[in-house]
């Protein structure tokens, strides 16, 4: 699985040019998980991340291609006991995953795919209410003061996300990026939107989008992303 692979490397390589704390996973180390989502009521709320107008950012990609080698949480920016105000909020999350066949079951592969974007509507830190829009690609979280007074971190939180993605069979290693620098999320955001395209394009892919190019409104996408063409060639025959 090599479509998100460039979108992977530009996100890298944007996020080289800051500087970051990179924390190993450590199962122990993940914050308690509720059943079910919270609602924080904004008296309760000691922290909101990614809101009043701030901006945010949420995508997903996967890869077979060895670029994630170990669970590992990344933070670019302050970490949760450091932030005072209204920050600028991305969580950005790269699987790297066992070969999902696309080229023998792509519908078997593409559902895999979303079984693993929809994990991330599963995880419920207790303390941590995430609101994610999925039209827009943002994700807004608001931190209980009893969260903050019991040592929430990026870190811990992160683990808790590792530990949810490594129970789907396929998945080998994850990486969780969190960022609370204005400029970097910023930069990030147009990658949401080119995750967004390809999961979009290979929706109507497997739903019998013609095969006629020069008539196909998903042809920039096909254009742009290496394998994708040859996915949609792939599907015709």
């Amino acid at each position: 699985m090599k479509l998100y692979d460039n979108l992977i490397d530009g996100t890298m390589e944007e996020l080289g040019k800051g500087q970051s704390r990179k924390i190993s996973f450590d199962e122990k180390n993940a914050w308690s998980c509720l059943d079910n989502s919270e609602f924080i009521m904004q008296r309760d709320a000691g922290l909101e991340l990614g809101g009043a107008g701030k901006p945010s950012v949420n995508y997903t990609c996967v890869t077979t291609s060895g670029k994630v080698t170990e669970d590992e949480i990344l933070v670019y920016g302050k970490d949760i006991n450091e932030i005072k105000g209204d920050t600028a909020f991305a969580r950005i999350v790269i699987l790297e995953t066992e070969d999902l066949g696309e080229d023998e079951d792509q519908e078997k592969a593409f559902q895999a795919i979303r079984n693993l974007e929809f994990v991330r509507y599963h995880v419920f830190p207790k303390g941590y209410m995430v609101r994610v829009s999925s039209q827009s690609n943002q994700e807004q979280v608001r931190i209980s003061n009893e969260a903050l007074r019991g040592g929430i971190s990026f870190a811990r939180v992160g683990a808790a996300y590792i530990k949810k993605y490594k129970e789907v069979s396929q998945v080998k290693k994850v990486r969780v990026i969190f960022i609370t620098e204005t400029d970097l999320v910023d930069k990030l955001r147009p990658n949401a939107d080119k995750v967004d395209a390809i999961t979009r394009t290979l929706t109507h892919i497997l739903d019998g989008l013609p095969t006629d190019c020069g008539h196909c409104s998903m042809k920039p996408v096909c254009d742009e992303v290496e394998g994708m063409r040859e996915l949609h060639l792939g599907k015709k025959k």
